[in-house]
């Protein structure tokens, strides 16, 4: 659990400063405009990457088909659970070698408990033959209780993190212009995740971060956007709309927030960092993805924005219908827009000489929304603003409760 010492962040959320070259400022672009597709296919099935906790942890989310939020819960605690490992003072004393066996020693014990229907063998083995390459018997030993202390850590949290919760109805406003309505073609009464807003965060302060309102029904920029994703819609270009299926990420996929692991984990690849520094890159990462997500779902139960379809077709076009399905859940904020957002300010942090390719990777990941028809431009804005500032502050703490003092550099 994130310690103590770093609670009193909560009353300072509102205080943070972004740095201004951390910023990602969305282009008014017209439909005509926009910029060339920046993420390749291989980067969005991570089918290049090869790394055990990547291909494991993502080999779950497509079979068991996680949406998003649940993705990112699982990358978030294993990514913790090795960085953490890392920390300890046996790690601390270990050389390079034992310092790797622990990241799949802490693997095979995390994924024990958090993952206990999938077949464990492919961790196990791998932790085994972690062990069993150091010679060592007593640095064996201390390996795996350090990693057993640190998973049994998280195992306690997980218990009261509130992702288990049981499944409650939610209490919809009742229904005028401007408000969510159940969208074609699955008319879900109930969003989905309907308790996530109520999931324990990793970084203290994320879940007291709040957005503006979305435009009022019938407002200039409410209608300058709703009628944008009508334009854009009809003018589509093969280039958006292979962004927009690249993007998609539904049921199967794994998920935006392992998109944005297999980017990373294919920038170490040519730009490695020490194995604490990658543990801690990666951890931090998964930790502000997943409370960007829960950050855009307090949003969307907030203000139950209404979804293109629903405004279009009752003001516009009857027979309008976007590129994309529209999820079930309200619009306002973007979830696509808000974890790149923060994904995209974690990345900016450990790797800056990339930082031209996270931001053009944000703002292709949230345009991708608004070429599907599934979002209006206010969205995306509002979801990129809320996912950066949600990055700032998963930067801001460290797992012992101290301030992050140094930028981060590729050595």
């Amino acid at each position: 659990m994130i310690c103590p010492a770093i609670l009193n962040l909560r009353r300072m959320a509102a205080l943070v400063l972004l740095p201004a070259s951390s910023l990602i400022a969305v282009p008014s672009l017209s439909a005509a405009e926009v910029p060339p597709p920046q993420l390749s296919a291989a980067e969005a099935s991570g089918e290049r990457v090869q790394e055990l906790t990547f291909r494991s942890s993502t080999a779950v989310v497509r079979a068991r088909q996680h949406n998003p939020l649940r993705a990112a819960r699982i990358f978030s605690y294993l990514r913790v659970a090795q960085w953490r490992a890392l920390q300890t003072a046996t790690a601390a004393a270990a050389d390079p070698p034992a310092q790797a066996a622990l990241l799949d020693i802490s693997l095979a014990a995390t994924a024990a408990w958090l993952l206990p229907q999938e077949a464990q063998g492919v961790w196990q083995m791998a932790a085994l033959r972690a062990q069993q390459g150091l010679a060592d018997e007593s640095q064996q030993a201390a390996l795996k209780a350090a990693a057993a202390e640190v998973s049994a850590a998280l195992l306690h949290r997980s218990l009261t993190d509130g992702a288990d919760a049981r499944r409650r109805p939610l209490a919809k406003p009742a229904w005028q212009p401007g408000l969510w309505a159940r969208t074609p073609p699955l008319f879900a009464e109930q969003p989905t995740e309907p308790q996530a807003p109520q999931w324990t965060p990793w970084c203290a302060g994320t879940e007291s971060l709040q957005t503006e309102p979305p435009p009022a029904y019938g407002s200039a920029r409410w209608t300058a956007d709703m009628r944008e994703v009508m334009t854009v819609r009809a003018t589509l270009t093969p280039a958006q709309k292979q962004a927009a299926e690249r993007w998609n990420l539904d049921a199967g996929s794994i998920t935006p927030p392992g998109v944005w692991n297999a980017v990373a984990l294919e920038h170490l690849r040519q730009h490695p960092l020490a194995p604490a520094r990658q543990a801690e890159m990666l951890a931090r990462l998964n930790m502000a993805m997943h409370d960007a997500l829960v950050a855009a779902w307090r949003i969307k139960m907030q203000y139950w924005g209404e979804r293109p379809v629903t405004a279009i077709q009752r003001e516009w076009q009857p027979d309008f219908q976007p590129w994309l399905v529209t999820p079930p859940f309200p619009g306002y904020v973007s979830g696509h827009s808000t974890v790149s957002g923060a994904a995209a300010a974690v990345l900016t942090f450990y790797a800056p000489e990339a930082a031209p390719r996270w931001r053009a990777l944000a703002e292709e990941a949230s345009l991708s929304r608004l070429w599907g028809g599934i979002h209006p431009r206010y969205d995306n804005d509002a979801g990129l603003e809320l996912g950066q500032r949600v990055g700032h502050l998963c930067l801001s703490q460290a797992a012992n409760g101290a301030a992050a003092a140094s930028h981060g550099t590729s050595q």
